[in-house]
């Protein structure tokens, strides 16, 4: 069983359908919002994509807004996190399958999008669980199957910026003054909103097997894997215990996607290379007029062609004649040809290691929290330029961006050697992902790869014990220092005493 609770989109699309491709079991049941994702003989499908249109409130910043200045706090996620997961397990379809008693599996692949509310699915099936994070590892999903790492290795995935090497006194504060800030509110959220909801979705259905629900704690942290959809030289490259799986790409390994004829002549005969912009969702016609037609000057000015997905594209006027505005773009095979120089991207991770994997360097204009990080850390290795995105000069700065990269040949050079890194692994990403998947399965839950700090206490794991007699002997010893120093001083009290009399 592969339970996705995300909202669709259409980078989450073409993952799903990676991901599915991948799947080799006679069986292999789907929960997903994805409404173009296709069933099969082997694939069930449940489709949850009403859960996605209940969702009346937008988790993001306006297209134009910094996301720095989101109105957002960083713990919001957590709460939206356990939010969708939440609608997606009391939507009746799934209801239905957890209440099934004849249903069984032989694993749960649970999707990570902050929140561990999918964990239980396993307790319910009694089989081993997986993690799945489609982004970069980080500190609030590594604990789910080991202990919160240090901030001076991890920041969390709506940090704004990449851990500076040698950080400084006020830096470290800072970064561990937000691990501790978050990781109140994971135990709040733990206990007090994800631990009720739990009892509400689940407990019925483990009560119809007979079985008393056991604690949510319990069900939340007996993961067996945690499978990150990335790569040491492509994230923060941080430590991981040995149950976290770098999988990165495995879509792209099983995915074959081609250009439409009249596409594939543009690009063969575009001599001086092919600009994509993406920059997903719908951030590209919700831009004002005023910054679109700006857009549209820059690129009058460039020799080479701009293909921009744009799903407006029937509404813009004076369009140039080396622009091609695409409703649906085929967005690997656009990647993957040779003419491809540069993308355009909102610097969302996936379109980040796509783009790293065929070579292409990027313009990140982040338009969300967690793509900061992401434009960050490509950027800090030489791979991207960052535009920030507002009204006011966008098309200048842009502008100046794209001859910064076409101009310095360092940009591409640094993704080609990404791309190389990316694909030169001992096995396909898809074939490993594969392995572990049935690796969990055959041992029941991998207990041997299991970290054992998930059985450490916090006062065991951080020496709380250790540090409370250490200060209890330094408190004992300073009493016995004062009690030397008075009896010291009485005694060089009474012995100038002495003297004095023996003088007179």
């Amino acid at each position: 069983m592969f339970m996705r609770d995300k909202l669709s989109d259409y980078s989450n699309v073409r993952q799903g359908q990676g991901e599915l491709s991948e799947m080799k079991w006679s069986m292999v049941t789907y929960v997903t919002t994805f409404t173009r994702v296709k069933a099969s003989d082997r694939f069930t499908l449940i489709d949850i994509g009403s859960a996605a249109d209940d969702d009346g409130e937008s988790s993001s910043a306006p297209p134009l807004q910094e996301p720095s200045s989101s109105r957002f706090p960083p713990h919001q996620f957590l709460a939206e996190g356990t939010s969708i997961a939440e609608r997606a397990l009391r939507h009746p379809r799934v209801q239905t399958l957890l209440k099934d008693v004849t249903q069984s599996f032989d694993l749960v692949v649970a999707e990570w999008f902050y929140s561990g509310l999918l964990a239980p699915l396993a307790g319910v099936f009694e089989c081993p669980l997986a993690w799945y994070s489609a982004g970069d590892a980080s500190w609030l999903s590594v604990q789910l199957v080991h202990e919160p790492s240090s901030p001076i290795f991890f920041v969390d995935p709506l940090a704004p910026s990449l851990p500076r090497l040698e950080p400084g006194v006020p830096d470290r504060l800072r970064r561990l003054a937000r691990q501790a800030y978050l990781s109140a509110w994971v135990y709040y959220m733990t206990h007090y909103v994800e631990t009720p909801a739990y009892y509400e979705i689940y407990q019925l259905a483990i009560q119809l097997r007979g079985r008393t629900p056991p604690l949510y704690e319990q069900l939340l942290y007996d993961g067996a894997l945690l499978l990150v959809n990335s790569h040491p030289a492509l994230g923060q490259g941080v430590p991981l215990p040995h149950n976290a799986k770098y999988i990165g790409g495995h879509h792209l390994t099983a995915t074959h996607s081609t250009l439409p004829k009249n596409l594939q002549t543009l690009l063969d005969n575009a001599k001086h290379g092919v600009i994509y912009l993406n920059l997903g969702g719908t951030v590209s016609e919700e831009l004002p007029p005023e910054t679109t037609r700006e857009l549209l000057r820059v690129f009058r000015q460039l020799e080479q062609v701009v293909v921009w997905r744009h799903r407006g594209a029937g509404a813009l006027h004076h369009v140039p004649g080396n622009v091609l505005l695409l409703d649906r773009a085929p967005h690997l095979a656009l990647l993957k040809h040779p003419n491809t120089i540069m993308m355009i991207t909102h610097g969302g991770f996936l379109s980040y290691m796509e783009a790293m994997y065929y070579g292409v360097p990027i313009i990140g204009v982040p338009v969300h929290e967690d793509q900061l990080l992401t434009i960050d850390i490509a950027a800090s290795r030489g791979r991207a330029i960052q535009v920030p995105i507002s009204n006011a000069g966008i098309g200048y700065r842009l502008k100046e961006a794209i001859f910064e990269l076409l101009g310095n040949y360092s940009y591409r050079n640094n993704a080609k050697e990404m791309s190389v890194l990316l694909q030169d692994r001992l096995v396909p990403a898809s074939q490993e992902l594969l392995y572990w998947l049935e690796l969990v399965m055959r041992t029941g839950g991998a207990p041997a790869l299991r970290s054992p700090a998930l059985q450490l206490s916090a006062m065991q794991r951080y020496h709380l014990d250790v540090a409370g007699v250490l200060l209890m002997f330094a408190w004992f010893l300073s009493k016995v220092a004062k009690l030397v120093k008075v009896y010291w001083d009485d005694f060089g009290t009474d012995t100038q005493y002495l003297e004095e009399k023996k003088n007179e």
